[in-house]
C-alpha cells in the first residue's frame, strides 16, 4: 500500500491579521484644548488691557459664548480620549463609561477655572467666568460617556471645523466687508455685515456635515451606522453652539446682566449678539444635517427588484 500524501485543503480555517490602527481622539483632544488655550489667552489679554472695570465686565461678557463653546468641545474631546484609551471601561457598561468621561472633562474643566483665576485677575465677572468653564468642560466630557463613541467623535470634530473656518473667516473679515459693499454709509455696512454672518452660518454648517459624515462613513467595524446617526452627527456642531448660548444665558446670566446695565447701547448690543449666535447655531444644525444626510443619500444604492 502506497501512502498518500495529504494536501492542505480550502477548508481549512486561514488566519486572520489585525490592522494596527492609531486612535485619532488623542490627537483631536490636543486640537481642542489647544484652541480652548488660545481662546482663554486671547480673552485675558482683552480683559487684563481694558482700563475701566465696566470695559472689562463687557469684554468678558462679549467672549463668554466662545469660551464656553470651547470649554465643551475639549472637555467632550478629552472625555472621549479617556473612555478610548481604557479599552476595559468600554466593557463595563455605561455607568462606568459615563464616570470615566465625567471626570475627564472635569479636569479640564478645573484647569481652565485655576487659570481664569490666576491669570484674569479678581472680581465677580471672573468668578462667573472661572465657574462657567469648570461646568461646560464637565458637561462636555460627560457626552462623550454616550454608548455611541462615533457620533461623540463626529461631534466633536465637526465643532472644531467651526471653530476653525470661523477663525480664517474673521482674519478676512476687512477684504470680505468690502466684497459685500461695505461702504461709508451704516446702511451698507450693516448690510455687508449681515451678508457676512449668513455666509459665514452656510459654510461652518456645510463643513460641520461634510465632517460629520466622513467621520461616521470612516468608522471601524462592519456595521454601518443608522441614517439618524449621521442626521444627529450632522446637527451636533449647531446643537454644540445652542448649548453654549444656553449656558451663557443661565450659569453666566449675572455676567450678562451686568454687561446690560452698563447703558442702553451696551444693551442693545448684547441683545444683537445674543440673537446673531442663536441664528448661527440654528443655521449650523439644520443645514449641517442636511448636508451629511444629503451625503450618505448619495452613497445609497437603489434596491434591484428580483
Amino acid at each position: 500500500m502506497t501512502k498518500q500524501s495529504r494536501t492542505p485543503t480550502s477548508d481549512a480555517p486561514a488566519t486572520t491579521r489585525k490592522r494596527f490602527s492609531v486612535p485619532l481622539e488623542p490627537i483631536f483632544a490636543v486640537l481642542a484644548l489647544g484652541w480652548l488655550g488660545v481662546m482663554l489667552r486671547s480673552a485675558q489679554v482683552s480683559v487684563s488691557t481694558a482700563a475701566e472695570g465696566a470695559l472689562a465686565v463687557y469684554l468678558a461678557a462679549y467672549s463668554l459664548p466662545g469660551l464656553i463653546s470651547a470649554s465643551l468641545v475639549a472637555g467632550a474631546a478629552t472625555g472621549l480620549t479617556a473612555v478610548t484609551l481604557i479599552g476595559p471601561v468600554r466593557r463595563a457598561g455605561a455607568t462606568v463609561r459615563f464616570a470615566v468621561a465625567s471626570a475627564a472633562g472635569l479636569l479640564v474643566g478645573a484647569g481652565a477655572a485655576l487659570l481664569v483665576l490666576e491669570s484674569y485677575g479678581q472680581g465677580d465677572a471672573i468668578t462667573i467666568l472661572a465657574a462657567t468653564f469648570a461646568a461646560s468642560a464637565t458637561a462636555g466630557g460627560a457626552f462623550a460617556g454616550i454608548r455611541h463613541a462615533p457620533l461623540a467623535g463626529a461631534v466633536i470634530n465637526a465643532s472644531l471645523g467651526v471653530f476653525l473656518i470661523g477663525f480664517v473667516l474673521n482674519l478676512f473679515q476687512g477684504p470680505l466687508l468690502d466684497l459685500f459693499g461695505s461702504g461709508d454709509t451704516q446702511a451698507s455696512q450693516a448690510s455687508a455685515l449681515s451678508w457676512f454672518s449668513l455666509t459665514s452660518s452656510l459654510l461652518s454648517a456645510l463643513l460641520a456635515g461634510i465632517i460629520a459624515y466622513l467621520t461616521l462613513a470612516s468608522g471601524q467595524g462592519d456595521e454601518r451606522p443608522r441614517w439618524a446617526v449621521y442626521l444627529a452627527g450632522g446637527a451636533g456642531a449647531g446643537l454644540v453652539l445652542l448649548a453654549s448660548e444656553a449656558i451663557a444665558r443661565t450659569g453666566g446670566g449675572q455676567l450678562l446682566d451686568l454687561a446690560g446695565q452698563l447703558s442702553e447701547a451696551d444693551r442693545a448690543a448684547q441683545d444683537i449678539l445674543a440673537n446673531a449666535r442663536f441664528n448661527n447655531g440654528l443655521v449650523v444644525l439644520f443645514v449641517g444635517a442636511i448636508t451629511a444626510m444629503i451625503l450618505l443619500g448619495r452613497t445609497l444604492k437603489p434596491v434591484e427588484d428580483d
